[in-house]
């Protein structure tokens, strides 16, 4: 056990129960930022969904510029995209500032290529924060001939590869319990030092994918560190190398939520901060428009299967893009049937208009056989700020309803 931190997996109903408990009191839930800047995937949006279920509303969604070592946030989330687009976005400087924020108390909860990003490194871009030590088993010398050389299988580590021998849900035991849940280019680790390991990876699975051949794998991931948690300063790094918030496995996702809560003599103690809005930003209420654009999107983004682009170093497709528009239309619906005054940012609006445009434009350069990166490069970043901004308004609409 690592001194200063003792986590216990919850449940998901005590996650719910202590959320709704300080809503009810009058307090707040933890107050949450999730990077959504360069680098980062599309998996940003099933960490929100699970945040959602549990009952996390005070949810801020913060870029490169935003990480400074005094956030008003306890805990900042940095979930998939590629490690190094990750670290050279976001830069020396303001990984330094990230260091600063956790030493002071913050609260770090990497996954997948946000638990890379604080180990320690000696290769730049990667070497900004060398927080955690501790080798990383899917990393070697030379490429075994087992795995591709595409980018989703492996990835060039100065002069070595940090290679992804399987995809898909594993078995793995946490703090005592068997939890299932996908590895999707995480680490498994090995030779932890001055770490506490939350989790192991157990077996496979009948869904597992193999990328490799069954024993290269097995020697890399099996009984390997797949959750770390470390504290520094007056804080704390918990690093998932799975995506215990992945939507086919929701139970998995009480890893996330014993993370955030702290323990208290035993009892549950939801963050005090309560995140604030300024009532004179200018916004306007979600209207019919935003609906028949996020309806046309989902016909359109369908269209676009069998084609990929490689953006910031990963491989983006139909499905990806698909997780937001799916991620707005059902928040769309859910606020009409709740009949909640959902009020959004300006510019959102006009932002989804344009990713629609961008995927009319790829769909026809598909037909045409041509290519279609640099409209993916700009529909990606289109589609996470406006998705990031769509949130902002949901979640502060969802907590005026229910405060």
């Amino acid at each position: 056990m690592v001194e200063g931190l003792s986590m216990r997996l919850l449940s998901l109903t005590e996650c719910i129960a202590a959320n709704r408990g300080a809503l009810e009191g009058g307090g707040s839930t933890a107050g949450i930022a999730i990077y959504v800047g360069r680098g980062s995937s599309h998996s940003w949006i099933w960490l929100v969904d699970a945040l959602e279920r549990m009952g996390f509303y005070d949810l801020r969604f913060v870029r490169e510029a935003d990480l400074r070592s005094d956030m008003d946030s306890e805990i900042l989330f940095i979930s998939g995209g590629d490690t190094f687009t990750l670290a050279e976005s976001i830069g020396a400087s303001r990984l330094c500032n990230v260091e600063k924020w956790i030493a002071a108390g913050g609260k770090y909860i990497g996954i997948c290529a946000g638990a890379y990003l604080p180990l320690n490194s000696s290769i730049e871009p990667l070497s900004g924060l060398n927080l955690v030590r501790g080798r990383i088993s899917n990393l070697a010398k030379d490429l075994p001939r087992t795995i591709s050389t595409e980018g989703r299988f492996s990835t060039k580590y100065g002069c070595s590869y940090v290679f992804h021998p399987v995809r898909g849900p594993l078995l793995l035991d946490c703090l005592g319990s068997r939890i299932i849940t996908p590895l999707y280019g995480g680490p498994a680790w090995d030779g932890v030092v001055e770490a506490e390991v939350l989790g192991r990876y157990v077996s496979f699975t009948p869904k597992t994918f193999f990328l490799a051949d069954e024993s290269l794998a097995r020697d890399t991931i099996i009984g390997r560190p797949a959750a770390l948690a470390k504290k520094h300063g007056e804080g704390a790094l918990y690093l998932f190398g799975p995506h215990f918030e992945h939507p086919d496995n929701p139970e998995s996702a009480v890893m996330i939520g014993s993370a955030i809560f702290e323990r208290d003599n035993g009892c549950l103690r939801p963050s005090s901060m309560r995140l604030q809005r300024d009532p004179g930003r200018p916004g306007r209420e979600a209207s019919r428009a935003l609906r028949s654009t996020i309806s046309s999107a989902r016909i359109v983004y369908r269209g676009l299967e069998g084609a990929s682009w490689k953006v910031g170093g990963k491989m983006w497709d139909h499905e990806r893009i698909g997780y937001f528009v799916e991620a707005i239309w059902e928040r769309l619906l859910r606020a009409r049937r709740s009949d909640i005054r959902l009020t959004l940012p300006l510019g959102v609006e006009e932002g989804f208009g344009r990713c629609l445009e961008l995927m009319r434009s790829m769909l026809l350069d598909m037909k045409e056989e041509k290519d279609a990166t640099t409209q993916a490069e700009l529909l990606v970043r289109a589609l996470a700020d406006s998705s990031a901004g769509f949130f902002e308004g949901y979640f502060e609409s969802l907590r005026s309803s229910r405060g």
